[in-house]
């Protein structure tokens, strides 16, 4: 008989020690919560299935905790507050409550109750400055105490429970008696869990394993240093780090306690965050372990070879990941594995977002596929992941998967589930490993935990507290209170405290997280009664990332009269000096907050003083300013009785002022400065601080920390000469390759319209199974690309053609992603974009094209720019590429779970916390786009002004508003060569501006075609469009009774809405001699429509730009549209008196409005003189793409200064709060 493959599960549960043992209270309940949702449920599905086998690694911090909790000797605050009736609970307390029981509406436990996803969305549509304290009334706050605990309970053990099931069912006006039967239930699962796992484990259907006790990265306790074995340019903390003792300490106190509870000692460890090194392994040898797992990249690092990946994600050297490895140490010898982070992972962050028995039968196809190659080996394919927290994105918290899961691996012989140390003791390792490469599981590397600003201010505090408590023990301070202080120390050695500070992560908790990291430091100090250090107080996650600094929205020119008017002040940028501070702004202090703007001219700098009585103490300020060119300065602000006195002079350059002003201070001190003083061209960057002087005496630096920014305006081109510019279009669609939308149709003109100015542009797409290569005569140039995707390389190759003569297009050739019939619409659509925007990027090495700009297209290449920030910034073919993001339509966003980060290898750097509803807890690719773009254009003024409005924003407009200051508007435009009324040999007549009654041949030809009398006195209106609500067919129907009326014809082409095809094939068969109704798409048809209509009808309710009405414009064919977006943008309404206008325009999206304009365009028509004038306008209005192209041009040349400015902060030594 055939080897079956055995495989592995190490479920890793872990949760930080969240209680304050000197105040013996827990101060964040998700122990107790995750308990009742996770920690037995895991457990318990076994018992259904008896001979499947598996590994838990309980972290002793959590089985400490999770005792607590069982034997009820502790609580927490969100316990207690759910507890307290609603009408005991004063303001703060509500407030609490609505702020920290509201999760993210887009999480799956949230949505799958009705009650508690409409009071989540009460609390987002409230906003960020909403009273929270009266936000609810006592029943909703009520029901919010039920629900945030309920949706904590595994929905299979609420089903088991009749009180709770019924409460569910109720779903709303719950009475206080109501919360006992949740919070029983809840404490009920907390004391069942550890017997549970002592259960399976007596009965050998689990293997029990540990960890060191408060889950410390046991490589950096050991020695900090080690982080720069994976990367020797990693910025590290100023300290050094180095307590060995510790990590040997963490591991023995975990594996004592693990004994003590569960009455066996542990043969394995979870090293925490799967970090291991050489040092590990040998302290793990001398504690007696037999094994320890890792993952796959740490091996393939540790054998200096990569294991790669065929398309279909096989492990290509199975033999050297399935199998066991022997670490040689100096000590005893110790089994090391290695996960297979692939299929881990697609636990982890891919079938989330598939059916249970689809994904459950994916994971066991691929282990067939592993066990079809071991042929008579004995390997082992371990699968090791957290075990809790990847359910909160499953349907019904994963149950469907894993019973979907063991039901197949029960009954399959050639797949055996087994413990680790079952398999080591039939299997042990005949592998050894000369050297570990001392990393974790995240890219084998340690950057996740140090590196960043914030974590290296984190381990220098630890480092600070450490070195006290060392001087404290060898001076023989007290055994008790140093035992007390010594297991603070442990605690703040935590992985999850650096986990979430600085920018990889971002739990919405950051400030907790941070005060509690700093509680455990000043515990240390308090233990042995000592006064904490004034900077064991001062914030590490600093609130000036998010709500103490704000960018200008725009510009602004508020008065200089004494009086602060804080609406002229609203869009301007700040920074709030006492947040920066925090707790300890310093009792000299006397600026609360700076406000700053500018407009054509001038810098407004606005200082709020901390109080009345700050404006009479005798503070002065000067400030220096410096940037990327022109002179630094010195701006000296002089007490001159209740005014100050400004005075602008060289820096370094003597006393004499080159500008004087005058400033009134009352409660703010408020004044402008004028740019030209400054002496700084327009596109250059400003940076300013200041220092606060009291009787000639500095008290403080403003603001605190890093500079105020600004960019000087005007015109950064004028009279400039520039080189021609290197241009990368990317886009998932380009006509005539590949078309769905208009998108198709900019990407192949565009291009052509900038090669014609002389720019070296490029296009790359994907090659789609039905793109012919013999047909556009594509040749292969790169083969066998290897492409990152989730960690491991897929291989692509690159075909090149043309697009017209001389535009080059690549296209990027994988069949796994690729060669299938369709463009869009599959379940992996993230893998296969998020592949071919990396792809993109990889192929520019290879063909050597270094580009100026990368133009990225709607969010099927928005992560470009992500990536570009994240993945590339450091190597010099990418450092300086800027970006730029057009947003075709809006309404598609790449919304996507967390496990799309995994797949752009951009998970370390976690969710992009904007504190907006709906953006903070998935992953939105076009927002992320617009997050880290350049700049950001859409394809109309008008449109980019319409969706900062939530009525055009499609929920994105909270973001679009903070990011105003890069959004731009361009009009697309047509391909005058494609569409020419000239040249178009497709018509009947051709004809220009100057022939224009040849016209009436093209009408006469289409009425024939179409089947009505054919007649050049009766105006024909044309209708080409997708027949959906979104393009105002809903006005026309309203009116087709009013149309049959007045004597035209309307001309039908298009396909949708049944409803509204079946409304024009009515029309036609009751009116033949009126109505003409094709419904499907005929591209020659469409241009007879517009060549022989006389009006052309676009009532649409949104219209990002349009492309109907710029080509009715060309060929003399008169719009009648409703003013959003393009259609606004390019239509003029006829003004007959005047005679201007290109169309006629309706406001209101009403039919008699609509109605009212086809009435006039009618009445125009039969004046004949007036007609032919207002063709003329319509086909002189330049719509081509030369004119939209020089724009984009600009907007490139944008992009890049902005891109050269944001280079310029990220590489400063303290950040800017800047425009």
């Amino acid at each position: 008989m055939t080897r079956p493959l055995h495989v592995a599960f190490v479920w890793h549960m872990h949760q930080p020690y969240y209680k304050d043992d000197l105040q013996n209270t827990f101060l964040l309940p998700w122990v107790r919560l995750r308990c009742a949702k996770d920690y037995y449920r895991m457990p318990a599905l076994l018992d259904e299935y008896p001979t499947i086998k598996q590994t838990f690694n309980l972290v002793p911090a959590l089985v400490a905790q999770v005792q607590d909790y069982a034997d009820a000797r502790f609580t927490d605050v969100y316990l207690d507050l759910t507890r307290r009736p609603v009408t005991d609970l004063a303001g703060e307390e509500r407030a609490f409550i609505t702020r920290w029981m509201t999760e993210s509406s887009q999480i799956r436990r949230v949505r799958q109750y009705p009650r508690y996803l409409e009071l989540v969305r009460k609390r987002e549509e409230a906003g960020a400055r909403a009273d929270l304290a009266t936000l609810f009334d006592d029943a909703e706050l009520r029901d919010l105490q039920v629900w945030f605990n309920l949706s904590w309970v595994d929905p299979g053990t609420i089903a088991q429970d009749s009180r709770v099931a019924e409460l569910v069912q109720r779903g709303r006006d719950f009475n206080e008696a109501d919360k006992e039967p949740v919070l029983g239930l809840q404490l009920d699962q907390t004391r069942r869990v550890l017997p549970k796992y002592r259960e399976l484990q007596q009965r050998g259907q689990a293997e029990l394993v540990t960890s060191p006790y408060y889950h410390p990265i046991l490589p950096l306790i050991a020695s900090l240093d080690v982080a720069r074995v994976a990367r020797p340019d990693l910025a590290m903390p100023r300290r050094p780090f180095q307590h060995p003792d510790d990590a040997a300490e963490q591991l023995r106190r975990g594996i004592e306690a693990h004994t003590r509870v569960f009455e066996t000692r542990p043969k394995g460890m979870w090293p925490p965050e799967a970090s291991i090194s050489d040092d590990v392994a040998r302290l793990a040898a001398e504690q007696g372990l037999e094994w320890m797992v890792s993952d796959e990249g740490v091996l393939a690092r540790s054998l200096g070879s990569p294991l790669n990946r065929d398309g279909d994600g096989r492990v290509m050297q199975p033999e050297l990941l399935y199998v066991p490895y022997r670490a040689q140490t100096d000590g005893p010898p110790i089994h090391v594995l290695f996960r297979d982070s692939r299929l881990s992972n697609a636990i982890g962050f891919e079938y989330q977002n598939r059916g249970a028995e689809e994904a459950a039968t994916d994971l066991v196809d691929r282990l067939h596929d592993i066990r079809r190659r071991q042929q008579d080996s004995a390997w082992l394919a371990v699968i090791a992941l957290d075990g809790e927290n990847c359910w909160d994105f499953y349907e019904g918290n994963g149950n469907a998967f894993l019973h979907a899961l063991y039901r197949r691996l029960s009954g399959d012989e050639e797949l055996k589930t087994v413990t680790v140390s079952e398999f080591l003791a039939e299997f042990p390792a005949n592998r050894s490993l000369s050297r570990i490469h001392p990393g974790s599981w995240i890219n084998a590397n340690f950057d996740t935990w140090v590196g960043d600003q914030a974590h290296n201010a984190a381990w220098d505090r630890l480092a600070e507290a450490r070195a006290f408590l060392s001087e404290r023990e060898r001076a023989a301070d007290d055994p008790d209170r140093l035992a007390t202080a010594r297991r603070e120390a442990l605690i703040a050695e935590g992985s999850d405290w650096f986990w979430w500070f600085g920018r990889s992560h971002d739990s919405g908790m950051d400030q907790i997280w941070d005060n509690l990291f700093r509680l455990h430091l000043r515990n240390i100090y308090m233990s042995l009664e000592q006064q904490p250090p004034a900077l064991f107080y001062q914030p590490i996650v600093k609130e000036a990332d998010g709500s103490a600094s704000k960018r200008p929205d725009r510009r602004i020119t508020p008065k200089l009269n004494g009086v602060v008017d804080q609406d002229e002040w609203n869009a301007g940028g700040y920074v709030d000096v006492t947040a920066l501070f925090g707790a300890m702004h310093p009792p000299k202090g006397a600026v609360r907050r700076i406000w700053f703007g500018h407009d054509e001219r001038n810098l407004y700098l606005r200082f709020d003083l901390l109080g009345a009585r700050e404006a009479e103490r005798a503070i002065e300020l000067e400030m220096r300013f410096s940037g990327s060119g022109g002179p630094a300065s010195r701006l000296a602000a002089r007490r001159a009785g209740s005014d100050f006195e400004l005075e602008l002079s060289d820096l370094g350059q003597g006393d004499a002022p080159r500008w004087t002003g005058r400033a009134t201070a009352g409660e703010a001190l408020v004044f402008a400065v004028p740019f030209e003083a400054l002496g700084h061209q327009p596109g250059q960057t400003l940076e300013m601080v200041a220092v606060a002087f009291e009787n000639g005496k500095p008290v403080e630096q403003l603001p605190p920390t890093g500079s105020i920014a600004v960019r000087v305006p005007g015109d950064v081109f004028a009279g400039r000469q520039h080189q021609p510019l290197k241009i990368l279009l990317v886009s998932a669609e380009v006509a005539p390759f590949a078309k769905v939308g208009g998108l198709a149709d900019v990407a192949g003109a565009l291009p052509k319209a900038l090669r014609a100015m002389g720019h070296d542009v490029r296009v790359v797409m994907p090659r789609y199974g039905g793109i012919d290569v013999e047909k556009y005569g594509l040749r292969r140039i790169v083969t066998n690309l290897g492409v990152p995707l989730a960690h491991q390389p897929v291989n692509a190759d690159v075909l090149e053609g043309r697009i017209g003569d001389d535009v080059p297009i690549y296209f990027i050739e994988n069949q796994q992603f690729f060669g299938r019939e369709g463009m869009y619409g599959f379940w992996d659509d993230d893998a296969r974009f998020i592949y071919f925007s990396r792809a993109a990027l990889e192929m520019l090495r290879p063909i050597g094209f270094q580009p100026d700009v990368i133009h990225v297209n709607d969010w099927h290449t928005a992560v470009i720019p992500n990536m570009l920030a994240r993945l590339y910034a450091s190597d010099p073919l990418y450092a300086h590429i800027a970006t730029a993001l057009t947003i075709h339509n809006l309404a598609f966003q790449g919304v996507f779970g967390y496990g799309t980060l995994h797949l752009a290898d951009l998970e370390q750097w976690g969710l992009i916390k904007t504190g907006m509803p709906g953006l903070d807890d998935i992953v939105n690719l076009l927002g992320r786009g617009l997050y880290f773009a350049d700049v950001v254009n859409t394809v109309s003024n008008r449109y980019a002004e319409e969706i900062l409005t939530p009525e055009y924003g499609e929920k994105m407009d909270p973001l679009l508003r903070l990011f105003r200051g890069k959004l731009h508007g361009i009009i697309n435009g047509i391909d005058y060569e494609a569409f020419n009324p000239l040249t178009d040999s497709s018509i009947a007549a051709r004809y220009d501006i100057g022939s224009i009654e040849k016209k009436v041949e093209d009408k006469l030809a289409l009425q024939k075609e179409v089947g009505l009398p054919q007649d050049a006195a009766v105006p024909v209106i044309g209708l080409i469009s997708r027949l959906y609500d979104q393009k105002g067919l809903d006005l026309i129907a309203n009116i087709m009774w009013g149309l049959m009326r007045l004597n035209v014809q309307l001309v039908v082409l298009g396909a949708g809405d049944a409803r509204y095809e079946e409304l024009f094939r009515a029309n036609a068969r009751d009116n033949p001699t009126r109505v003409s109704a094709t419904i499907g798409f005929k591209p020659v048809l469409a241009q007879h429509i517009y060549a022989g209509s006389d009006m052309f009808l676009m009532p649409s309710r949104f219209e990002p730009c349009g492309l109907g009405q710029l080509i009715s414009l060309r060929y003399g064919t008169i719009p009648i549209v409703r003013a959003t977006g393009g259609l606004a943008d390019t239509i003029d309404d006829w003004d007959p008196v005047r005679q201007t206008g290109n169309g006629f325009v309706f406001t209101a999206y009403d039919h008699w409005d609509l109605y009212a304009q086809v009435v006039r365009a009618v009445e125009t028509f039969r004046q004949p003189a007036l007609w032919r004038r207002m063709q003329a306008t319509a086909m002189s209005t330049d719509v081509s793409w030369a004119n939209s192209a020089d724009k984009y041009v600009r907007l490139y040349r944008t992009a890049m200064a902005n891109h050269a400015e944001a280079r310029e902060y990220s590489t400063a030594s303290t950040g800017p709060h800047g425009w």
